[in-house]
């Protein structure tokens, strides 16, 4: 039992994340412990993958032990940017549309044999079998480099999740709240917890892991495996990790994450506080691995999924840092408004944290 969020520089045996290359292993091991508790199955990636392009057609073959599976992908429109776009998502203007062909979850499933598969994980290995595919086609006129993902509110939740369990060159998670990057921990801790006592909104608390809906746009967000916490939501301090990790696993690739403000009566339901906390408890990776820039964070204030150009501005920044090479743009940052949360911020570290933030990988 943890009541503290667990540290990502800390392998599950205690061992210490001392060096770079040793991040990916650790977070292998926290995608792991994330598709155990709450998303899994998860499908690994196939034995053998070949296929090819024409025009906009991709072409698919997957072959996992003596099963084979086909699988297509369209990718449409014009721009160098290759987006799957799920509704309230944030791209670059003149971006071409990744698309899935029908029947893919099926076949994911019975090439791996699973009884299930959350929606958002099947995009995410699709997205890695069209890079796959277009690493194989070099001459195809679409840039594996320069693929993305983003989504607002539950398709924000499938934002996150497709954009962790793949590899996806840039992730933009817009207002995912409960089920998407809003801290376990802090949400219960609100909900049921001492919490409840600051909690200044008149409508709900936190949407977490005990109320999530069980469908829903880009829905459902978790599986069957996450059936013991959403019936004893107590049980999240038992967890080996928590959201702020899950979304550190992007790193070292390039995220970008907006939240709406959670003050006083202001989209409570959403639990921004508890997005902003996971967001400033997984920033310190990005710095650790020496690439502060590629992980940026804004809070604003808004109407649901409703931010305007300027508020949203920081998305932009970094699609000329990722996609364009501008090693000049603003995407360093972490903008947390001061009166947009229900716990202050200078009461994180001592509540929430007990490993050091300053952690530097050789």
């Amino acid at each position: 039992m943890n009541e503290k969020l667990p540290d990502p520089f800390t392998f599950f045996n205690g061992t210490k994340v001392t060096t770079k290359e040793q991040w990916e292993c650790r977070r292998k091991e926290i995608l792991a412990m994330a598709a155990k508790y709450l998303y899994g199955p998860v499908p690994s990636e196939p034995d053998e993958v070949t296929g090819s392009v024409s025009g906009g057609t991709v072409s698919i073959t997957a072959k996992v032990g003596e099963k084979t599976e086909s699988f297509s992908a369209s990718i449409s429109g014009s721009g160098d940017v290759i987006a799957l776009k799920l509704s309230g998502g944030i791209f670059p203007s003149g971006s071409k549309t990744l698309s899935f062909g029908s029947g893919f979850e099926g076949k994911i499933r019975n090439l791996f044999g699973l009884s299930e598969l959350n929606t958002n994980i099947a995009n995410g290995w699709m997205i890695d079998r069209v890079m796959d595919v277009l690493e194989q086609n070099p001459g195809s006129g679409h840039d594996p480099t320069k693929v993305m993902v983003s989504g607002c509110s539950g398709c924000g939740k499938g934002a996150y999740l497709a954009g962790v369990f793949s590899r996806a060159p840039v992730v933009v998670i817009v207002e995912s709240g409960g089920g998407g990057v809003a801290n376990l921990r802090q949400a219960e801790w609100f909900r049921h917890g001492e919490g409840g006592s600051v909690w200044q909104c008149s409508d709900s608390k936190p949407q977490s892991i005990d109320n999530l809906e069980d469908s829903g746009i880009c829905g459902p967000w978790v599986t069957s495996a996450a059936r013991w916490l959403r019936s004893d939501p107590s049980k999240v301090y038992n967890l080996p990790f928590d959201t702020h990790m899950i979304l550190a696993t992007i790193a070292p690739r390039h995220l970008v994450h907006f939240t709406n403000s959670n003050g006083r009566n202001s989209w409570c339901h959403l639990g921004g506080t508890c997005e902003a906390l996971s967001a400033w408890a997984a920033k310190p990776v990005w710095r650790a691995l020496g690439v502060p820039e590629r992980m940026g964070f804004q809070m604003y204030s808004a109407n649901h999924c409703g931010a305007s150009g300027s508020q949203t501005a920081l998305a932009g920044e970094m699609f000329k840092r990722a996609f364009e090479g501008n090693t000049s743009a603003n995407t360093d940052v972490l903008n947390i408004l001061d009166n947009g949360v229900q716990q202050p911020v200078d009461e994180w570290k001592d509540m929430w944290v007990d490993w050091d933030m300053e952690t530097v990988l050789e």
